[in-house]
């Protein structure tokens, strides 16, 4: 009997069977494909999930830390004008509620509460009330309507706790005017402790909820202070029904975050608007208020879900790839062998890898650029740590463009993204393939460089890039100039985690753009050191005027025809409890900054008139002005008190400014220093020759006296250029009948030059060091 050779009806397989089974295989091949590719994606999308909401705590705080920060800075500044009131009331000697009524009551005290209200923009109001709830004088009007606000929270509970001195009491509408204010109100004594009255600043609750909205975190987001005990003090977007009313909850919670910290980050429902939020809190450091910064978790992950919108875009282009691919490998397989089915299943694996590959990209690249966003960056640092370990040095570079906000605002965010996309092409044409390049966000960048041969290869690069970016821009009509600022660690030798070597680049980063932008760093190991200080010093400086921590030195300046002593510069001195004497060059930049210069500038005004009065031998006092003193927009006012209080004659007073005041707000400046000038005071221009625009000033604005920078008279007599440069101010400066001052005299050589060329004062160690004592013999004899 012969052996079945297999048939349609025996134990062989039909070509039907077979491709069926193929055709099985492609779609669970297709199947798996696509799932591997979805949970990928679910994967990489969970990742970044929980990065953006990290993200979006660590902004939230960041805002929260600033807000705190101005918002103690605005109590500081009432407590201060507060303070300063009481000192005169006190200074009245009132010894009752009558006394109380009749002295304050009058023009000079109405006037004098409203330079206070001039100085604070956020005050609405300034007003005294005595012991019986009678206001008698506000900054509103004058004479004062005598109008109670004995049942007012702000008065009665001074009334009714003799120990308290200060309250910060909830939003109430003001009975005058039916606006909301919060109400800060201190208790005023007399000589014998009784209670006489309050002193009560009312700060507009429209202006504090307006500034909020300005600096709104975007979306979805809100700022609320709140009392610690859960009174609702303002918030952006407003909630007038809410205001000034007290939520347990809230109160509970602030308690539970703030339990071992003076700030916290947490996620929990909103008290006002039940949605679901990111709290970022903090307290201020000497009120009993917390600043809450929050955004919806909806809205913090907005970007997020355009991601995986993204994503499921991609997967569903897989998606429908596999299913063509698989219909098509069906239909050949009916007229094909299986080779032809191993081939088709290579081009499936293709495409899975090619749909893999987008996701990739997506989940690690910038949108707008195509760079390295953060998580990818994080592995390229990760690899070249591993390189260090063997022996490599590498370099982290971040970036920073100068001046991309102005390009922002003024030529809008289109240009601002083209500009960004031209500045990543430049970027690339310096980059070496084994490098990577970058965008953490806005206008930042970084660079990670592998492979040095030596840590100056850094310094190359970043040179390089300054050049290259600082190349002028035509986008869209417009030419456009950006600079770059570049921050440079190297490791091993700055550290070997990934993130300390960033932070290190960052603060390289930031002392390039403190010397002037345009330039790069390496990181030093006391810039960590100096940018501890620094926060540390902006704390020291809210407290230190009010602790009596500064001090004036006075410089003598000369007359060079006659050798005597016409007047002294009062040079600012920080005698800091634990560090000694710091230099104005450490604290001046900080105070600009914070705006503490406002009050300390009043009080320099105020100390160094008073001192001067008192002088034997009727010589001048030169103080400094600060650039932000005439941006805060009552300069004259000030000075005219500090020469009414002090009794100095306007003309014993020289006001030094620098070219930089100029160049701030030059229509509004120029009228400023015509009012001081109207006042009888003497304005000079220091520093001269260092700005920018020297002689169109001199030419618009008559100063008094014009100060020749201590940089050319160092060189007086040694070198051509700055004996030509100093004779050629002299000249000019009396040509226009200015007189004229030589900075930082040391030798008898330059003061015989300086007399020789006509010049009419000088000053500088020469003629003696800045101290805080004056000789009253020498004044008399001078």
């Amino acid at each position: 009997m012969r052996p079945s050779l297999g048939s349609a009806s025996g134990t062989g397989d039909s070509p039907q069977d077979g491709t069926r089974r193929a055709a099985r295989r492609l779609v669970l091949a297709g199947l798996a494909i696509f799932a591997v590719a979805c949970i990928a994606a679910l994967l990489l999308l969970s990742n970044q999930r929980r990065h953006v909401l990290w993200d979006t705590e660590r902004e939230l705080a960041n805002q929260a830390l600033l807000l705190a920060s101005f918002t103690d800075n605005s109590f500081r500044s009432v407590e201060l004008v507060q303070d300063d009131l009481a000192r005169i009331i006190g200074d009245l000697g009132m010894r009752s509620v009558e006394e109380f009524n009749e002295r304050l009551a009058s023009r000079a005290i109405h006037q004098e509460l409203q330079a206070r209200v001039a100085a604070l923009p956020l005050i609405e109001a300034v007003f005294l009330t005595n012991a019986h709830g009678l206001t008698i004088a506000s900054t509103r009007a004058w004479p004062q309507p005598a109008f109670s606000i004995a049942d007012r929270p702000h008065f009665r509970v001074l009334l009714d706790n003799p120990d308290l001195d200060s309250y910060l009491a909830p939003p109430a509408r003001n009975v005058q005017t039916g606006t909301w204010n919060l109400y800060i109100t201190r208790r005023i004594r007399s000589a014998e402790g009784h209670f006489l009255g309050i002193v009560g600043v009312g700060l507009s609750l429209p202006r504090l909820e307006e500034f909020l909205g300005l600096v709104l975190p975007g979306p979805g987001a809100s700022i609320a202070i709140w009392r610690r005990d859960g009174y609702l003090l303002a918030r952006s977007p407003p909630v007038r029904d809410v205001i000034g009313s007290r939520m347990e909850d809230v109160a509970a919670a602030f308690q539970a975050m703030l339990a071992r910290s003076d700030n916290g980050v947490s996620r929990r429902v909103g008290a006002i608007d039940g949605e679901e939020r990111i709290f970022a809190v903090r307290v201020l450091t000497s009120y009993p208020v917390v600043v809450a910064v929050t955004r919806t978790v909806a809205e913090g992950l907005a970007h997020w879900r355009r991601e995986v919108a993204q994503v499921l875009a991609a997967l569903a282009c897989l998606a429908a790839g596999i299913a063509v691919t698989v219909l098509l490998r069906i239909r050949q397989l009916r007229g094909r062998h299986l080779l032809e089915q191993a081939r088709t299943e290579l081009r499936v694996l293709a495409s899975q890898r090619r749909a893999e590959a987008i996701i990739a990209h997506l989940a690690h690249h910038d949108a707008l650029t195509g760079l390295a966003n953060r998580v990818l960056l994080r592995t390229r640092l990760d690899e070249a740590m591993a390189r260090v370990r063997r022996g490599e040095t590498c370099a982290v570079l971040c970036l920073d463009l100068d001046n991309f906000k102005d390009v922002n605002d003024t030529l809008g965010h289109p240009v601002g993204d083209q500009l960004l996309q031209a500045v990543t092409e430049r970027l690339r044409a310096n980059m070496r393939e084994v490098d990577t390049v970058a965008r953490l966000g806005g206008d930042e960048f970084a660079v990670v460089q592998v492979a040095l041969s030596q840590g100056s290869d850094a310094g190359l690069l970043a040179q390089r890039l300054i050049e290259s970016l600082g190349a002028p821009y035509d986008i869209d009509g417009h030419h456009i100039v950006a600079g770059v600022s570049v921050g440079i660690a190297l490791a091993p030798h700055d550290g070997l985690d990934p993130d300390q070597l960033l932070r290190h680049a960052d603060l390289a980063l930031y002392r390039a753009k403190a010397a002037g932008r345009g330039c790069f760093r390496y990181y030093e190991p006391e810039m960590n050191a100096h940018a501890q200080l620094r926060r540390l010093l902006q704390l020291d400086l809210q407290r230190a005027l009010k602790a009596n921590e500064f001090v004036l030195h006075y410089q003598p300046q000369v007359d060079l025809r006659t050798g005597g002593v016409t007047g002294f510069e009062a040079l600012l001195r920080w005698h800091h409890p634990e560090r000694g004497l710091i230099t104005p060059e450490r604290f001046i930049p900080l105070a600009e900054e914070t705006r503490a210069i406002v009050p300390l500038g009043e009080w320099v005004l105020r100390q160094a008139c008073a001192e001067a009065s008192r002088w034997p031998g009727g010589q001048k006092v030169a103080v400094n002005l600060s650039p932000i003193q005439f941006a805060h927009g009552h300069l004259p006012s000030m000075v005219a008190t500090a020469l009414r209080l002090s009794g100095l004659a306007p003309a014993r007073l020289e006001l030094e400014i620098t070219e930089m005041v100029l160049l701030s707000d030059t229509e509004a400046t120029l009228a400023a220093l015509h009012e001081l000038q109207a006042l009888g005071v003497s304005i000079a221009l220091d520093d001269f020759g260092t700005g920018y625009a020297s002689l169109g000033y001199l030419q618009r604005f008559p100063f008094d006296r014009v100060k020749i920078d201590r940089s050319f008279i160092r060189r007086l007599g040694h070198s051509r250029e700055s004996d030509a440069i100093v004779r050629s101010v002299i000249e000019l400066c009396a040509a226009i009948n200015m007189a004229t001052t030589a900075e930082g005299v040391e030798t008898e050589e330059q003061c015989r030059i300086l007399r020789a060329g006509g010049c009419t004062a000088a000053q500088g160690y020469l003629f003696g060091r800045p101290s805080a004592t004056i000789d009253a013999a020498a004044l008399q004899q001078s």
